[in-house]
């Protein structure tokens, strides 16, 4: 049985996947794949939202999932510039 966050932890939890949401919707402009990351972030933005308003008690999971996804993602594309060079 899983318990009900208390009001505080779901106060938190909101916070921290609003936080990640704004770190994916956040791209610097002038990365040569602009156009394909921000979409990639979009959809990871949007299925953590839609998820969070499905079940409330999945929201801290969500934002760490998305935040996961982030570093993942962002680390990909320091390694293919790198190749680059």
């Amino acid at each position: 049985m899983t318990r009900k966050p208390t009001p505080s932890t779901e106060a938190r939890d909101l916070r921290a996947l609003l936080d990640a949401v704004l770190e994916a919707l956040t791209l610097d402009y002038a990365v040569d794949d602009y156009d394909e990351r921000i979409k990639n972030r979009a959809g990871l933005a949007q299925v953590v939202l839609r998820d969070g308003l499905d079940a409330p008690d999945r929201i801290g999971w969500n934002a760490d999932w998305l935040r996961s996804k982030l570093t993942a993602e962002q680390a990909d594309a320091e390694a293919k510039a790198g190749e680059g060079k």
